[in-house]
């Protein structure tokens, strides 16, 4: 639910561009409007999951840890 409204929370604040993007129809206003905010959010999501993973794993080695000494 967090990513949903991630998401709805940057559509409605990029919304202004995006209008104007399909107004003006060139390419360079539709890549800066929609599809790069798109791909950074991608970007920062798999990022954001790697270093989930990545404090997990980190996390499950440190109590392997103490549990044998």
């Amino acid at each position: 639910m967090n990513d949903f409204k991630n998401i709805l929370l940057a559509w409605a604040s990029a919304s202004s561009s995006v209008f104007a993007a399909v107004e003006a129809q060139t390419v360079i206003t539709i890549m800066s409007a929609i599809v790069l905010p798109v791909i950074f959010f991608a970007v920062g999501k798999t990022v954001d999951v790697l270093l989930q993973i990545h404090f997990r794993k980190r996390d499950g080695r440190g109590r392997e840890k103490e549990k044998t000494l």
